[in-house]
């Protein structure tokens, strides 16, 4: 006797929709996110120069912001020892620690110890956001 064939019952059919509703929306999410990633920047900063005191453990920096977002400083860490930057324009709009895009600034710590002349010390710039940017410091006599 041949067997009956029957279409799709409802629950096949509910199934089958509610697959491509999960797909639509991880598709819809992962387009959303892409976007969102894509029009909010990351803050960048370049260290141009670095230069150290050894007489009076005078820290001096000069700092790029290339974009696309303004940065602010948070503070300085030089071989392990943290500072406060102070940071005046040479281009462009610095307001305190605020640099603001195409900004160039140069900016002061004060780091004390002994440091040997002709050395390089490392350290790193650290922005109110968290991200850091290292740099090697020349020693000065």
């Amino acid at each position: 006797m041949p067997t009956k064939t029957r279409g799709m019952t409802s629950l096949e059919i509910a199934i089958i929709v509610a697959i491509v509703l999960i797909i639509a929306v991880a598709v819809g999410w992962y387009l959303y996110t892409t976007f969102v990633a894509s029009t909010t920047g990351q803050p960048r900063l370049n260290v141009v120069s670095a230069e150290l005191s050894s007489k009076d453990g005078t820290l001096k920096l000069y700092l790029v912001n290339p974009g696309p977002v303004d940065v602010e400083i948070s503070r300085v860490e030089v071989s392990g020892q943290t500072s406060q930057l102070s940071c005046t324009a040479k281009k462009g709009t610095v307001d305190g620690s605020k640099i603001s895009v195409g900004a160039e600034a140069e900016c002061t710590a004060s780091v004390p110890g002994t440091w040997t002349p002709g050395t390089m010390i490392p350290g790193r710039v650290i922005l109110s956001g968290g991200q850091s940017f290292p740099f090697n410091a020349v020693v000065k006599p």
